[in-house]
């Protein structure tokens, strides 16, 4: 057949299976070590030995993920790692490449292939009856390489704001440890702020909004460089929802993000689940995301509730931080502040190439898309 001609194949025909490798450890039993353990969502600890080498597929065994497809169900795990029963590990054979596989069982509606009514399950079985359509294996080749060189990019911003993250914390605890400091509650150093939900009956609070607005899952990132949603000008001066600058901390305050805490990177409001702190002083602001992060336990254990765990705004403002001298946070901020900028700006890419790959990937996988043109898209996405 033609490059660009597709034939429809089972997986089971396309792939070599690996599941008779795959060995389950109980935690208690883990040893740990530098290699990734894989379960049914990802990596979900590192241990001291490992099973398999080189590029594989792993694709979900069993679990509500298979529904409700929260995280990947298909991804791909290269290098030396170890793989438990609650994921299928395959390989491409002469028919199928291996990481375009993962991009096409990835996309694919996979629910009538599912059994189990409580805890979904996808045997080995139904997984190899998969049917997909299928370019040569050139072309899967080529389609994989555009696509993974979006991945691949994503993977190194993900990894630079990663280092970012862990270095500068690393700084603050340094400068924690070496320069004398003294406890300031954050109602007396700093804005402490509850944010609030326009009126959801008001549609034109909602539509061609200009100010971001974030929802609590938005505290989930690291870093905010996107809204959840815009709202008016009109919804925020109508309700008790406040507009936040740069480089404020946001922390979630009730529920399954209580607790998490984000760097804004953007100007915007929050709901009532969200509570924003910054001080005027921005070499203050660089400090308290780190001093914040390092007494969230302290924040954590005002918690109350017995179906939904929360803490307040008075619990907030009274959390007590570490604060050095002035000396201590201009040199700390003059370290810090253009770290962030530079994981901010790797955070904002990782969203167009995110975008980027998300609309290439129906049209490569049809057909309806040539390569050549991905490529340019690709290109122009930075890649």
């Amino acid at each position: 057949m033609s490059p660009a001609e597709r034939v429809q194949f089972r997986l089971g025909d396309v792939t070599v299976s690996h599941d008779s490798r795959r060995r389950p450890v109980k935690s208690t039993e883990r040893r740990y070590g530098p290699y990734p353990y894989y379960g049914a969502s990802g990596i979900v600890d590192y241990v001291d030995s490992f099973i398999f080498d080189g590029l594989h597929l792993l694709v979900a065994e069993d679990g509500e993920n298979l529904r409700s497809r929260n995280t990947p169900v298909a991804f791909l795990a290269d290098g030396q790692f170890w793989v438990n029963n609650h994921a299928h590990v395959l390989r491409g054979n002469s028919h199928g490449d291996t990481r375009y596989l993962a991009y096409a069982v990835e996309q694919l509606d996979l629910s009538r292939y599912l059994t189990g009514s409580t805890q979904p399950k996808l045997t080995k079985s139904a997984l190899d009856s998969v049917t997909l359509d299928l370019p040569h294996l050139a072309e899967q080749q080529a389609i994989a390489e555009v696509l993974g060189a979006l991945d691949d990019k994503i993977a190194a911003n993900t990894a630079l704001a990663s280092s970012a993250d862990l270095m500068l914390a690393a700084e603050f605890r340094a400068r924690l440890h070496r320069t004398g400091s003294r406890d300031k509650t954050l109602a007396a150093m700093a804005n402490v702020v509850l944010g609030g939900t326009p009126s959801r009956a008001r549609l034109d609070y909602w539509i061609n909004g200009t100010i971001p607005w974030l929802n609590s899952g938005a505290v989930n990132a690291t870093r905010i460089v996107e809204p959840s949603e815009f709202i008016t000008p009109e919804a925020l001066a109508s309700s008790s929802a406040k507009l936040m600058p740069v480089g404020a901390t946001l922390l979630a305050i009730t529920g399954a993000t209580l607790g998490q805490i984000a760097r804004l990177e953007m100007s915007a409001s929050g709901n009532q689940s969200i509570v924003g702190v910054w001080s005027d002083d921005v070499d203050v602001n660089t400090w308290l995301y780190f001093a914040i992060e390092w007494r969230r336990d302290d924040l954590l254990a005002r918690a109350t509730g017995a179906a939904q765990q929360h803490v307040s705004k008075g619990d907030v403002e009274q959390l007590a931080v570490p604060v050095p001298s002035q000396s201590v946070l201009k040199e700390f901020a003059g370290i810090a502040t253009p770290v962030l900028e530079i994981a901010a700006i790797a955070e904002r890419e990782n969203r167009t190439l995110a975008a980027t790959r998300d609309a290439l990937l129906p049209q490569l996988m049809s057909g309806k898309l040539r390569v050549r043109d991905a490529e340019a898209a690709a290109s122009e996405a930075g890649v």
